[in-house]
């Protein structure tokens, strides 16, 4: 979704929608990752955050609901 991405963060619910706590990193195949610990049986809010002014879904999610991001 963003090839020229300088910075990705994930951001949701399970961190407060704090744009900087969960940035991401860039992997060698240019994709990016992160790896969290999330209580299990639960339902997160989320979405990608690109170079601080971009907001992406992620396409692939389960179910989708509106949010202020």
């Amino acid at each position: 979704l963003a090839p020229d991405a300088k910075a990705v963060s994930l951001v949701g619910d399970f961190n407060d929608w704090e744009e900087t706590t969960s940035p991401m990193k860039r992997n060698k195949d240019g994709s990016y990752s992160t790896t969290l610990s999330l209580e299990k049986g639960h339902d997160y809010q989320f979405r990608y955050l690109v170079d601080s002014r971009e907001w992406h879904n992620d396409w692939e999610a389960d179910n989708y609901v509106q949010n202020p991001f």
